[in-house]
Parts: structure tokens; C-alpha cells; sequence
């Protein structure tokens, strides 16, 4: 038994989970129009370890299974799960690209009461 997880659970890994995990935690992508299986061959012939993705994913994503969770944050990602297997990798990430939420406006300074003049403000 690992560290990480305590009771030897481990989930099943798509491959998709495993091409999701190569694009949000390595930065390796496959062409959007190949599927998952070709997806696979093409990050093996890349290097990417293809394997070693696999048993972190079993491992962290076998904590979730073990206590019935339908999904698991680790390494800044979350791993979705459904029916004991990893099915996707999302990011959770913050993205310093990323469009802020709304537009944002500097906060207009107000008049100071008597109270905070008082206390030193």
C-alpha cells in the first residue's frame, strides 16, 4: 500500500482520462479530431508515460472510489469519476489568461465620518 492511499483502492483509467491528464498537467495535445485510443499511441511515441499516468490516476482517483466520492482534486486537478473509473481530467487551475468574471471599477472613496476622524482615521 502507497502513501497516498491508505487502502490500496484503485479505480479503473479511460483513456480519455489519461489524454485529458497529458493536456491540463503536461501540456502535451493530441489533434482534437483523433480519438482517444490513437490519442494514446500518439503520446506514447511523444514519450509521455503513458503508464505512470495511469497508476497516479488509479491511485488518487481509488480514494474517491473508496469512500463513494464522484470526484477528486489532486495536483490542482479534478478527476471526475463514474461507475469505480477516472473518466476525465479537468482543470482546476487558476489561468493567469483567463478573463476576469465581471468588469472591474476601481471603489470610489467616500467622505469620512466624524467617528473616523476621531479614531485617527
Amino acid at each position: 500500500m502507497q502513501r497516498g492511499n491508505p487502502h490500496g483502492v484503485r479505480a479503473h483509467v479511460t483513456d480519455h482520462a489519461v489524454r485529458r491528464y497529458a493536456e491540463r498537467a503536461l501540456q502535451e495535445t493530441v489533434d482534437a479530431k483523433v480519438g482517444d485510443p490513437e490519442a494514446i499511441l500518439e503520446l506514447r511515441r511523444r514519450k509521455v508515460p503513458v503508464g505512470a499516468i495511469c497508476r497516479r490516476l488509479a491511485e488518487a482517483g481509488g480514494l474517491g472510489v473508496a469512500n463513494g466520492a464522484v470526484a477528486v482534486v489532486t495536483e490542482g486537478l479534478k478527476l471526475v469519476i463514474v461507475d469505480r473509473s477516472v473518466v476525465t481530467v479537468l482543470a482546476k487551475k487558476w489561468r493567469q489568461d483567463a478573463a476576469p468574471a465581471g468588469p472591474s471599477f476601481p471603489v470610489p472613496s467616500r467622505p469620512r465620518t466624524i467617528l473616523e476622524l476621531g479614531a485617527g482615521a
